[in-house]
């Protein structure tokens, strides 16, 4: 029997945390907003019609202005408003279902879907750069307190995971899956996963410790539950990728000039997000275009509080590469295979369920050979100079289509109360 992924279910708080200590829970399937029952993209007496999906993070908000902005219409497509999808698992499902043709995928899980689950899908750009934020309640006074406690991050295969690993290494805690707090060593920390609403919740009612999670979840902790931002992503890995707007291959060889339109549209809104992150706050929030569940204040923060008073050295430590102009949200489109490069790297390293466990063929592949595999880069090329972006992000005209990755976990080594 085939499942409408769009269609609205309801779930209890009470049975959400019920599921939180399972190895692989993910809470809930698939609660969305609307519903496409029967809808097969390829099935449309449109050629020109493109339906997409999102979660209510910052990830997602080049599909949202592209058709907000008007430009998917600009490049000759014929748009369904996004859809609101509230699970990852909903979304992907969703797009492999084929009942929507665009989505956002974290990057560790498209490497995931097309090494692990064999799903022929191609990424056309990067959503955004930087957005995850590392939130701790405020019991903790310092960081090493985080041993023997649980934190939440959204999936196995994400930097969200990867990257919050990375800092609890540096603090000599060890990251562990599948244990109950019961069970944890005072040097442990204990993962598990959550949709990002419940992370909030969970936060205040003492369930978990702290989450990694994208803007504005961030935001949330710190405004709705009294967390501590103690890490922007930015600060760790300058200008990061997370989420893909990804394509499947089908699409691509079915009509290629449309899979064209689709990612200079998508490039396209990620300048202008870049360009206008006011207007963008007012298009997201709750009290504007309704996107996300979040008020104006909330969303705002995301996308702009990044000052040092409050989360440099002398802060929370939130940002402690003063030199590197720290952003809390940002965007550039264009997919570097250096950044690709460096997620093969942290994945590696990533302490993750058996139940993703990646094949052993992963481990010798380049992050190169990945790169190509998973990104389709004649799109990419010609849609990020529709825009001019070596010269609007400040790209090395030289090298268009190039960086130099920056990686460094620096943490406050100080009280967080200071």
């Amino acid at each position: 029997m085939k499942t409408n992924l769009l269609k609205e279910e309801k779930i209890t708080r009470r049975e959400a945390f019920g599921n939180m200590f399972k190895i692989a829970a993910v809470v809930t399937v698939a609660p969305a907003i609307g519903s496409l029952a029967g809808c097969n993209i390829f099935s449309s007496k449109k050629a020109s019609a493109i339906s997409s999906g999102y979660l209510p993070i910052i990830d997602s908000t080049p599909i949202i202005v592209a058709y907000e902005k008007g430009f998917f219409k600009e490049f000759g497509l014929e748009p369904s408003k996004p859809t609101l999808i509230r699970t990852w698992p909903a979304i992907i499902e969703a797009f492999t279902a084929k009942q929507i043709t665009l989505a956002h995928i974290i990057l560790p899980q498209v490497i995931f879907l097309k090494y692990k689950q064999n799903i022929n899908l191609r990424s056309i750009a990067f959503n955004h750069t930087d957005v995850i934020g590392m939130i701790v309640s405020k019991d903790i006074k310092d960081l090493k307190e985080l041993g023997g406690k649980m934190m939440a991050v959204p999936l196995w295969w994400s930097a969200h995971n990867g990257l919050l690993q990375d800092v609890l290494r540096n603090l000599g805690l060890t990251p562990v899956v599948g244990r109950k707090k019961e069970d944890l060593k005072s040097n442990e920390v204990g993962l598990t996963l959550l949709p990002p609403p419940d992370m909030v919740e969970g936060l205040k009612s003492g369930l978990i410790v702290g989450y990694s999670i994208s803007e504005p979840f961030a935001s949330a902790g710190e405004v709705l539950a009294d967390g501590r931002l103690i890490k922007m992503s930015g600060d760790i890995w300058a200008n990061n990728p997370c989420c893909q707007s990804v394509l499947l291959q089908e699409t691509i060889d079915k009509d290629r000039p449309y899979a064209q339109a689709v990612a200079n549209a998508v490039h396209k809104a990620a300048l202008w997000c870049h360009d206008n992150m006011e207007e963008l706050a007012d298009i997201l929030c709750k009290e504007g275009g309704g996107y996300f569940p979040m008020p104006r204040k909330v969303v705002q923060r995301a996308l702009l509080k990044h000052d040092l008073v409050s989360y440099g050295p002398n802060g929370t430590g939130a940002i402690m590469h003063t030199e590197w102009d720290v952003k809390r949200s940002d965007f550039n489109p264009f997919p570097y295979p250096s950044a690709i490069d460096v997620t093969v790297d942290l994945m590696r390293r990533t302490v993750v369920d058996p139940s993703v466990s990646l094949p052993d063929m992963f481990n010798a592949l380049t992050g190169k050979q990945v790169a190509d595999d998973i990104v389709e880069y004649d799109l990419a090329k010609k849609a990020f100079m529709e825009i001019e972006g070596p010269s609007k992000f400040n790209m090395d005209e030289n090298r268009p289509f190039d960086r130099d990755e920056k990686y460094e976990v620096l943490l406050k080594n100080k009280s967080l109360e200071s």
